[in-house]
């Protein structure tokens, strides 16, 4: 699916990615108010840093080789919501194309 920012960059999600977006961010029915809290935070804090990289396309971290060759040459952001006090759990990773300059895919 392709999102047009605009007076920016066309973003283009990797296949799955709304549907994992929406699976983590869904708030269920029996759900509690806190639960509710967190899942919109969360799709805020998405939102976040999808305007950040297109400000900043050098946000993420570069992950270099390891144990996904296929993902060397994208960049890795780390981010949780801001009422979480642990290591953060969820992971942003984007590829900038055609080079290391704007991004392009995002993949989550």
């Amino acid at each position: 699916m392709t999102a047009d920012v605009v007076g920016g960059v066309p973003v283009i999600f990797a296949g799955g990615v709304l549907d994992d977006v929406r699976e983590l961010t869904a708030i269920s029915p029996e759900g509690d108010q806190s639960s509710a809290a967190e899942a919109e935070a969360l799709k805020q804090r998405i939102a976040g840093l999808l305007i950040d990289c297109k400000s900043n396309p050098f946000l993420g971290e570069l992950m270099g080789p390891g144990l996904h060759p296929e993902l060397a040459n994208c960049r890795r952001v780390r981010f949780d919501i801001p009422s979480y006090s642990g290591k953060p759990r969820f992971r942003l990773i984007y590829r900038n194309k055609p080079t290391d300059g704007a991004p392009a895919d995002v993949a989550g």
